[in-house]
């Protein structure tokens, strides 16, 4: 299996968490720790291809936008 597909795969075994796709408690978590998360799940999802790496970006942004809305 190549590198890429085998980051792809634990992108989305990683996925499954919400944490890790930008979902959270806005109220009571913390924005600068969804920064690292954010910032380690896109240098992975980059390392697959810089289409998956923006999709991934975008998507992120969105559920972290979502979550701040909610409170």
């Amino acid at each position: 299996m190549a590198q890429e597909e085998m980051i792809k795969k634990l992108i989305e075994e990683m996925s499954e968490c919400g944490l890790f796709i930008g979902k959270y408690d806005a109220k009571y978590g913390d924005k600068y720790f969804m920064y690292g998360v954010q910032t380690v799940m896109e240098y992975l999802s980059y390392k697959v291809s810089d289409e998956y790496g923006d999709n991934f970006s975008s998507m992120f942004l969105k559920n972290m936008i979502d979550s701040e809305s909610k409170i």
